[in-house]
């Protein structure tokens, strides 16, 4: 089902959330964004904005036409195959509460976000916004968290457990993410937008940067601990591994990753994972077709994956079968099992990093429900098959588990942008 900003507004959610889309529908005014009041992107002349009345400014229609925060999709770029080509630059700011959450502050930091929106293009070109909300954030407010708490999900991993208000930038200009990174949380202003800071409501605790796209792994492959030093990795590889994320065929859609009803109609959950990287192996201890072999799945071939540039069909097999006959288990043919309607339950936002000079994935995973992501990854794990006799392991010969470790875990909310901060707040819409 997809969440129409039409559909919201003519009440096809709850009462709650309709409530919060017509307050934006009513929105105007000009709060330091430069916008004419009864901007014809909202249809009205002044919103309530809040618990004193201050109008928001109105967001421009790029921004309007869709309220789920997460579709990005009809504004990304697509390669000849149809294939959706990820922003090339990211930043994950992990943030605790700097202040007591009001109505007020909650106001400053939504109006500060619009100006971001009127003066940004909304896209590639220019940026790309989520803000994500954990567990703790809905304990204080004492409102039912729509996501649990994270958790450990091998018996292999200890991940530290995170429990933030997470932010996603992604742009394709590095520089141009810098610049809105420095206004949201260090106090720069941003050309055009003037003030856009966070930090009266959000205070950053961490923060992992990272990229995805030709070229990119290999610019930073010198001096990265976990990658090879001596065999330059492919010029075209969009990630440190060789292989493309995302293709068409193992993707879940917006649409199926879009919550349908309830009070977070219009948004989805996310799980965020940090991973560390060892792929010296990877890359002298296993040749190509081996690669493809642990990569999609065991009797899948360099050529076949020419020949499918929108992705592999992996149908689910008897994986214990497979890993008798084959020695190995591929990584994408372990999660075919777990499909929804043929299709892959998770829509995959991840890059890579080099933070801490370390060769990184941040796993950015979208899905109706948390528990879409963890039977996904319980899957990867491929725990029943293992056989010594046939040489897989929990990890050896078990799809690409022998080259990630899991260092942090976070499941977070996506509200509908009309709910983006501060959500559930008592005395506060948008």
């Amino acid at each position: 089902m997809r969440i129409t900003r039409r559909r919201l507004l003519l009440g096809g959610l709850t009462a709650g959330a309709a409530g919060v889309g017509a307050a934006v529908a009513a929105g105007g005014g000009t709060d330091g964004g430069g916008a004419a009041d009864g901007d014809p992107a909202v249809g009205g002349a002044h919103g309530r904005g809040g618990a004193d009345g201050r109008p928001l400014a109105p967001l421009p229609p790029a921004v309007t036409s869709d309220v789920r925060q997460h579709a990005w999709d009809a504004v990304l770029r697509r390669d000849a195959d149809g294939n959706v080509l990820a922003p090339r630059f990211h930043r994950l700011v992990l943030c605790d509460l700097a202040a007591e959450p009001t109505p007020a502050r909650a106001h400053a930091a939504e109006a500060a976000l619009r100006r971001l929106e009127r003066a940004v293009p909304r896209g590639p070109d220019g940026v790309l916004v989520t803000v994500g909300w954990g567990p703790a954030w809905f304990r204080r407010i004492g409102v039912a968290s729509p996501v649990p708490a994270p958790r450990a999900l091998a018996p292999t991993e200890a991940p530290r457990l995170d429990d933030h208000v997470v932010v996603h930038l992604a742009a394709d200009d590095e520089a141009l993410l810098d610049r809105v990174e420095r206004a949201l949380f260090a106090g720069a202003t941003l050309p055009g937008a003037g003030d856009v800071s966070l930090s009266g409501l959000l205070r950053v605790q961490a923060r992992r940067t990272g990229f995805v796209g030709a070229g990119l792994p290999r610019r930073h492959q010198p001096g990265t601990v976990g990658l090879p030093t001596d065999r330059p990795i492919a010029r075209e590889a969009p990630l440190y591994m060789g292989f493309r994320s995302g293709l068409r065929r193992n993707q879940a859609t917006e649409d199926d990753v879009t919550i349908a009803d309830g009070p977070w109609a219009g948004g989805t959950t996310m799980h965020v994972s940090a991973m560390d990287l060892t792929l010296d192996t990877w890359y002298h201890g296993v040749d190509e077709a081996g690669r493809v072999r642990r990569m999609f799945a065991a009797d899948r071939t360099p050529a076949d994956v020419d020949r499918h540039p929108r992705g592999l069909d992996n149908p689910a097999r008897d994986l214990a079968a497979v890993a008798r006959r084959h020695g190995v288990v591929g990584h994408a043919e372990s999660m075919a099992g777990v499909r929804r309607n043929g299709r892959p339950r998770i829509l995959r936002r991840d890059f890579d990093s080099a933070d801490g000079d370390a060769a990184q994935v941040h796993f950015v995973a979208l899905g109706r429900s948390i528990a879409d992501f963890e039977a996904t990854r319980e899957a990867m794990n491929a725990a029943r098959v293992t056989n010594e006799g046939a040489g897989v392991g929990a990890q050896v010969n078990n799809g690409i588990n022998e080259w990630i470790t899991v260092t942090a875990r976070g499941n977070y909310l996506l509200p509908p942008r009309p709910q983006r901060i501060c959500p559930g707040l008592a005395g506060w819409s948008a």
